[in-house]
């Protein structure tokens, strides 16, 4: 099994570790559906900033560093808006069951 393998099973054992927290708070109901949208936005892109750069860390050059950096924030970005937008609806959807 190569690097990038090991590095991409635990990524996806974090993710899904961090999936399971936010499915058990939710079905608790600790957090309340109004902050879901700022925790899936705000969780999506720190998972997302630190999973691309620890590959771009190690598979990369590190002469790239700026680059990959600034290709990886923008990348994050995108995955924290398009899940604050998911968290929006599911947090709609949520209070109208209610």
């Amino acid at each position: 099994m190569t690097p990038k393998d090991l590095i991409t099973v635990r990524l996806l054992i974090l993710g899904v570790v961090w999936g399971t927290g936010m499915l058990i708070l939710w079905r608790r109901n600790k957090s309340k559906p109004e902050m879901w949208p700022r925790i899936f936005g705000v969780g999506t892109g720190v998972y997302g900033f630190v999973s691309l750069m620890l590959g771009s860390i190690l598979f990369r050059p590190i002469s790239e560093l700026v680059n990959y950096t600034i290709t990886n924030f923008f990348w994050s970005l995108v995955l924290s808006i398009i899940a604050y937008f998911g968290g929006r609806r599911m947090a709609r959807h949520f209070q109208d069951k209610n």
